[in-house]
């Protein structure tokens, strides 16, 4: 006598028959450099205030902290920011470091 195994098949509907996963990327809006340029400076401001902001939430610096210290380039990075404001990142780092510090 040979046994029978069942097994359990999910049907999962395909991504297309969801309207909000088709994207028309020619109606996205369109953003220029320095537009982009803008966001980085205001992330930049942004997350090193909240460094040295006590009403902010020790996760929130925790995350702040985490940004400040990443090696990583992407178009939101630590890095890219200063980077997009003519500073080299290394030397902001130290600076803000030693500033919180005091």
């Amino acid at each position: 006598m040979q046994k029978r195994i069942a097994t359990a098949r999910r049907v999962y509907p395909g991504v297309e028959q969801f309207d909000i996963f088709v994207i028309d990327w020619d109606k996205l809006p369109q953003f220029t450099e320095q537009e982009f340029s803008e966001l980085r400076y205001r992330l930049l401001l942004m997350m090193l205030g909240s460094l040295k902001d006590g009403r902010v939430s020790a996760e929130e610096k925790s995350e702040s902290r985490e940004w400040l210290m990443s090696e990583d380039l992407t178009p939101f990075s630590f890095r890219a920011c200063c980077e997009s404001e003519g500073v080299d990142y290394l030397e902001m780092r130290d600076l803000i470091l030693d500033h919180l510090k005091m």
